[in-house]
């Protein structure tokens, strides 16, 4: 489920924007990403978090997607 970058609640989208269902801030979707991929990154250098790091757990996420799917198929 997406979050609203400015006040946290639920985001859904009604084309062509993504509206905030609380606070009603609405963005085209690009504008949407980009933003939710600059809070990501800044919550992850607060963290401490190295790029390798982050880079190593979110090959590791798709990796146990992957098992999981192949598992389910058989």
């Amino acid at each position: 489920m997406a979050r609203c970058p400015d006040c946290g609640g639920e985001v859904k989208y009604k084309a062509p924007f993504m509206v905030c269902l609380d606070c009603g801030l609405s963005m085209k979707r690009w504008d949407f990403d980009e933003q939710s991929k600059k809070i990501k990154a800044e919550f992850k250098k607060e963290m401490g978090e190295s790029e390798e790091e982050s880079d190593r757990k979110e090959r590791q996420k798709k990796r146990d997607y992957h098992d999981w799917i192949m598992k389910k198929e058989d």
